[in-house]
């Protein structure tokens, strides 16, 4: 992977050579500009040898501290070794004791983001440099580039104040039902929310608190799990669905290879990471799924996310090579997510044979709509803050004396959040989300 990962660098970085000695004006129509434009960006390959071999070190550095993190449970101190996965997200996802909770928190916390703040500004010095080369003015504007705006941060701003007065009200009501729940000597009725009881470890999505804040406690909304079961579905069955989905809208049908390449259950010879994936090999043929597959609604919706994907992927399979991509770095993921949208629904269900008979019922109603906003609604101002937060690094209006009181400042303006603890700068919290330390762009 690391030789690879070489052989692509260097010829990303002779490419950028090549087009950069390439005067814009000499360009006489809009595609090939276009064309040469997006080649000639090529990240942080544009840096020197060196440079770029300091850059990859610094974020594998980091990773290494991240990927090797484990903390020491909270009633046995000598049981140690308990791993973000699935240990510590379990216990924030399901444990509703609130010191523990605190515990947990705190300690991932001071085993991640707080070992390599100093490496994360170098991190940024050189991200910063590789983008210079790029002809931007930092690595933000580097960041943006794909999205095609003149001003997106305005964009950003406008379309975070469309959806803010939901999520007031949805913030308002998670609050009273958390301090019904702990009370009032924990929660207060004005104050932000306390990071660590929200069912995440970044707060960035509530839905594990699902149980002890619905609407209408006992009137579950449709889960066709058992019904799977009983149907004796399969991972095979499942994709085999989501391919005649796609079928259905005159898409065709998936080439045989994708059948016998895709990794669709965890392999029972080796460990793999199961995160699930899309894979488009780039030669117009050759396109993957890595999912390890569980017989539930949750994984039924996800294969047909995935599967958006790999029929995108078939979509612009004939582009040039430099437009083979989504239309900017959101748009596959929003087809994944709209498409998984609509295979959720009753009525969908019902024509799939997973629902014998139409659930009317307003409750029923009501609380699904709630599990779904505890998921999308609360995730898009902790998407916002995170890569506003980290645009304001790159532009130097935040330093590294202020990196930690600058995140919980803007945590607390756009998500009403607080840590639950005291925070000072020797702690580095946002180095605690994946994406920080790898210099990932999160936002699409």
């Amino acid at each position: 992977q690391l030789n690879a990962q070489q052989l692509y660098s260097d010829f990303q970085h002779s490419v950028w050579e090549f087009f950069s000695k390439i005067p814009n004006g000499n360009i006489p129509d809009i595609m090939t500009y276009r064309e040469v434009r997006f080649l000639s960006v090529v990240g942080p390959a544009a840096l020197p040898p060196d440079q770029l071999d300091r850059y990859n070190r610094l974020i594998n550095d980091m990773l290494a501290i991240y990927n090797a993190a484990s903390i020491c449970a909270y009633n046995e101190p000598l049981r140690c070794g308990l791993k973000l996965q699935p240990d510590l997200t379990n216990i924030m996802a399901k444990n509703r004791n609130w010191d523990e909770l605190q515990h947990v928190w705190t300690e991932w916390r001071r085993n991640t983001g707080s070992k390599y703040k100093d490496t994360y500004e170098q991190l940024v010095t050189l991200s910063n440099t590789a983008a210079k080369l790029n002809n931007f003015t930092n690595t933000a504007d580097y960041w943006n580039f794909p999205f095609e705006s003149q001003n997106f941060d305005v964009d950003l701003e406008e379309a975070w104040e469309e959806v803010k007065p939901l999520y007031e009200q949805l913030h308002a009501y998670v609050r009273r039902r958390l301090r019904d729940y702990y009370g009032p000597e924990k929660i207060n009725r004005q104050a932000p929310l306390p990071a660590h009881i929200l069912g995440n470890m970044w707060a960035q999505s509530w839905v594990d608190i699902f149980d002890i804040s619905q609407p209408y406690p006992g009137r579950n909304f449709l889960d066709v799990g058992p019904e799977m079961e009983r149907q004796q579905y399969t991972p095979a069955i499942i994709f085999r669905l989501a391919e005649d989905f796609f079928v259905s809208l005159n898409f065709s049908q998936l080439p045989l290879d994708f059948w016998t390449s895709s990794i669709l259950e965890q392999p029972l010879d080796r460990e793999v990471i199961c995160q699930p994936s899309a894979w488009d090999f780039c030669n117009r043929e050759d396109f993957r799924i890595k999912m390890c597959t569980k017989v539930t609604m949750k994984d039924l919706i996800m294969a047909h996310h995935e599967m958006a994907h790999i029929y995108y992927f078939m979509q612009y399979k004939n582009q040039k090579k430099v437009f083979r991509d989504g239309a900017n770095p959101g748009f596959h993921e929003a087809i994944g997510e709209a498409i998984g949208l609509s295979v959720g629904t009753p009525k969908h269900l019902q024509q799939i044979g997973l629902v014998q008979t139409s659930v009317d019922d307003l409750s029923v109603d009501v609380n699904f709509l709630y599990s779904m906003a505890l998921d999308k609604v609360a995730f898009l101002p902790f998407s916002y803050v995170l890569d506003k937060w980290r645009n304001d690094i790159f532009r130097g209006e935040i330093t590294k004396d202020q990196y930690n009181c600058e995140w919980w400042r803007l945590r607390e303006q756009y998500t009403g959040i607080k840590p639950p603890v005291l925070r000072s700068e020797r702690d580095f919290d946002p180095g605690s989300k994946y994406h920080v330390p790898a210099n990932i762009p999160y936002l699409r």
